[in-house]
């Protein structure tokens, strides 16, 4: 594999990886701290969860067109 394809290929674990996380911790902070079943995410919160798609997104983006660059350069 070269050089450009691993670094791509890293490029994209670890923006998976950064997914994972904030996944994990918008889930957490997600927890309803009452008994209302049907209370939704606060304001902030739901910016928040925004803000990390929105940042995902831009990874996985980033990721993806280095690993297509790559790609064509093996080609």
């Amino acid at each position: 594999m070269s050089d450009n394809l691993t670094t791509a290929t890293d490029r994209l674990s670890r923006a998976l990886a950064t997914l994972e996380a904030r996944t994990r911790d918008v889930k957490a902070r997600a927890a309803v701290g009452d008994d209302d079943l049907f209370a939704g995410p606060t304001p902030a919160m739901d910016e928040a969860l925004r803000a990390a798609a929105q940042q995902a997104s831009d990874a996985l983006d980033q990721a993806a067109i280095a690993l297509r660059d790559a790609i064509g350069e093996e080609s």
